[in-house]
């Protein structure tokens, strides 16, 4: 068989491989329909595959080998009604030149979903199933809305004259968002990309939703950032739902840009906001399905009922700062990455960052870029570096660039994969892109900054689901200290003295401003103060992944019947919010019992 790997599909085919597939999709259907689970067999690789997301099992699993794939099936069968596969016709089947590769649409009885399907060639000429998703896409009783020209004929609030005074658009806004007369169904704490996404997605499906957040404008959580932040991802991963971005748009975008587009996002979607809102408690009440919840909203005192909470307040949160001996003595500054803003302030200090991730490769350039007068990044660990020159090329770009194809179709390939696939095949492509950073890579070491590629060489794919080290995707600080500009100092700080620091190794620095780039506490913890500590302590933990090797908990299942966590990147919160907005939805229709969210975690407590 050949040989696989992690490379996206380079090659439209000919219509051989197209007949491959429908004869294996026509097989599929047929086995399906006759309960058939020697013919489900017949149709999977010796080593396949199958990712659900959310459609077959209101959940993301991952299966591998056949025997469980077709218990699995066999259960989603009875359960759902799984069946009617087709092929997608409007993306062309593909070849890479290790597998086949097309996409297809399926019914169950209560959802529609469209999936990948990768066929590699086994060694009796047969192909077969390497990888099979399944992505809920759609309610079959609740559709999003869609706009057609036949409307001017039919809709009602087009021509009719209303008696008395018409209202405003901005009036009838203003009313629903003040919830004086009804609950939201969903409230959502965090007003960041992640809950904004899940709003306008629930909006598209009649649920009413109310974002509430700390500060005074959409978009501030970004906004109010250190200096010199932008998006280490490109414009093509990084749209947002329902509304690109313009052509023109920047490759990589500035944090000011995004804030100013979320800011726009929240009108021309129609969210209902809060800002400058404080949640104070929230209380679940099981024999009524909804929560109390306890809010001060530019300063007045308001409880609402909403049936589902969401926590949207992102993964870093909660800052992880040290306490180090001798800090309150310490005559400069110190911020923890959070609150650091940078800029001007930098110009002619000796600057310390603590950290060499993402966060550390920022603050360090900005200082520089500001004429700081000495800068140090203080590096414990080793850290995964690659450049945008190749890396993301390599990791992304046949799927989000100017010739990929639309979003949500790039999304759908982009995630078809269960994640412990990617990370075993993930060393391929990051010794690949190694070898072509090789020489910036040993600019690092000789410079004195320890570089990885991860546990197994498995690189990003491991790094940023399992929370095991730093990632940097170079935007020009590694140049900085390739030339020695930003001296890298190994180990940590032991001790501060009046005007700077002593180092484990005995080094002792001036220092006007200390940053520490050392992370966030886990996201569960935000819902601790509000939620109390029993519910908190039933819930899993947030990242890292579950006994299948899917990332745990965000995006997912919580361990509470109504309380969910929405943390991600832009990419992967895009792709995801769709289905746990589907999620809510069914259980708000009574498709699904809420109490499976509580099954879902019974075994990841324990996390």
């Amino acid at each position: 068989m050949t040989q696989l790997d992690d490379t996206p599909v380079l090659t439209r085919l000919d219509p051989d491989h197209r007949t491959v597939v429908q004869e294996w999709i026509d097989g599929m259907n047929r086995a399906l329909a006759g309960a058939d689970r020697t013919g489900v067999r017949a149709l999977l690789s010796a080593d396949p595959w199958w990712r659900d997301i959310y459609a077959l099992s209101w959940d993301l699993v991952a299966v591998h080998g056949a025997d469980d794939i077709v218990d699995a099936l066999a259960n989603a069968l009875e359960d759902t009604g799984f069946g009617a596969l087709r092929l997608d016709e409007s993306w062309p089947v593909s070849f890479n030149g290790a597998y086949i590769e097309a996409i297809y649409h399926f019914e169950t009885r209560v959802s529609t979903g469209r999936g990948v399907v990768r066929l590699v060639q086994e060694d009796d000429g047969a192909w077969r199933s390497w990888v099979v998703s399944t992505s809920l896409e759609a309610l079959r009783d609740f559709p999003e809305p869609v706009v057609s020209i036949a409307d001017a004929a039919t809709d009602e609030h087009n021509s009719p004259s209303v008696p008395g005074a018409r209202r405003s658009l901005d009036e009838v806004r203003a009313e629903r968002r003040e919830y004086r007369d009804a609950d939201p169904s969903v409230l959502v704490v965090g007003a960041g990309h992640s809950g904004l996404f899940l709003a306008a997605r629930l909006g598209q499906l009649g649920v009413s939703t109310l974002l509430v957040d700390r500060y005074a404008r959409a978009g501030d959580n970004w906004r109010l950032r250190y200096n010199g932040l932008l998006l280490h991802d490109t414009k093509w991963a990084t749209q947002f739902p329902y509304l690109p971005y313009p052509s023109t748009w920047p490759l990589f975008t500035p944090k000011e840009k995004l804030a100013d587009w979320m800011e726009s996002y929240v009108t021309l979607m129609d969210l209902d906001l809060w800002t400058s809102t404080n949640v104070h408690s929230a209380t679940y009440d099981e024999a009524h399905g909804h929560w109390t919840v306890e809010l001060d909203h530019g300063g007045e005192r308001r409880t609402l009922h909403p049936q589902h909470l969401v926590f949207a307040t992102g993964r870093e949160t909660i800052a992880h700062q040290p306490v180090v001996e001798g800090m309150e003595e310490f005559t400069g500054t110190v911020a923890h990455s959070s609150t650091h803003l940078g800029g001007e302030a930098l110009r002619g200090k000796k600057v310390v960052v603590v950290g060499a991730g993402a966060s550390a490769h920022d603050i360090a350039q900005d200082a520089y870029e500001h004429e700081a007068d000495s800068i140090t990044m203080v590096q414990r660990s080793p850290v995964l570096v690659f450049s945008q020159r190749h890396g993301l090329k390599n990791l992304f770009g046949n799927y989000y660039g100017e010739d990929g194809p639309e979003t949500s179709t790039a999304d759908l390939l982009a995630s078809a994969n269960p994640l412990a696939l990617s990370t075993g095949l993930a060393p391929i492509v990051t010794r690949r892109i190694a070898e072509l950073d090789t020489e910036m890579l040993a600019g690092l070491e000789a410079a004195g900054f320890r570089t990885t590629l991860g546990p197994g060489d498995a690189g990003q794919a491991y790094l940023t689901t399992r929370g095991g080290g730093a990632v940097y995707i170079d935007k020009g600080n590694c140049a900085l200290i390739i030339n020695g500009e930003i001296r890298i100092q190994p180990g940590e700080i032991e001790r501060f003295t009046a005007n700077g620091v002593v180092y484990r190794d005995g080094t002792e620095e001036a220092a006007d401003v200390v940053v520490f780039c050392t992370g966030f506490r886990n996201m569960r913890e935000v819902a601790r103060p509000i939620v109390g500590d029993e519910v908190t302590d039933a819930l899993a933990t947030v990242w890292n992944v579950d006994d299948r090797g899917e990332l745990r908990t965000t995006l997912r299942h919580s361990g509470h019947q109504k309380l969910w966590f929405m943390a991600n990147g832009l990419r992967l919160a895009r792709f995801f919010s769709q289905h746990v907005a589907l999620l809510i939805k069914a259980m708000n229709e009574g498709l699904i019992d809420p109490s499976i969210n509580v099954e879902k975690k019974k075994q990841e407590q324990a996390g």
